[in-house]
């Protein structure tokens, strides 16, 4: 990354507090404000894509692995972008012989949700944690999202220590 160039710098910094705003709203634990989960979590996916693309260096790179079955939080975030942004895409296919789309499903606390014959296709583990899901692909809003954005945070703290502070992540 070219720690000098601005946009990508304040591109970096309008991320993280576009995110933080987004989930201070509290959107994911009012059941009045359901209808504007969909839209309020594609937002935080996209512009934390672009974050964690944009850090995807060797020695910058976010790459906790915990709960993520595939790769790390950065391909798990590419992954669940691109099945939003491409809604034919098989990112979304949760299962592929019996062709079932599985398109933006939350899960709150610990719970089985969906299953096929005897698989759990569908579950989260914490009852403390938001699971969302893609296709396979799940992500928690505290143990990914959230995290992501404290890691990310201070990867751009060490890489513009001299400049503005970074915006405070929930």
């Amino acid at each position: 990354m070219d720690e000098d160039n601005f946009l990508v710098k304040s591109q970096l910094l309008l991320n993280l507090q576009d995110m933080a705003k987004l989930i201070d709203t509290g959107v994911f634990n009012a059941q009045v404000l359901r209808p504007f989960q969909e839209p309020v979590f594609i937002s935080l996916i996209i512009k934390l894509n672009d974050l964690l693309q944009k850090l995807d260096k060797p020695d910058q790179r976010i790459n906790f692995k915990d709960d993520i079955s595939n790769g790390d939080i950065t391909d798990l975030v590419n992954k669940i972008r691109n099945a939003i942004c491409h809604l034919d895409s098989g990112e979304n296919i949760i299962d592929k012989d019996l062709k079932i789309k599985f398109v933006f499903n939350v899960l709150f606390g610990k719970v089985n949700a969906v299953a096929i014959g005897n698989d759990i296709i569908a579950e989260s583990d914490y009852n403390d944690d938001i699971a969302f899901y893609y296709g396979p692909h799940r992500i928690y809003l505290n143990r990914h999202i959230i995290r992501a954005l404290k890691e990310s945070q201070k990867k751009i703290d060490l890489i513009y220590p001299d400049k503005n502070p970074t915006p405070h992540v929930p």
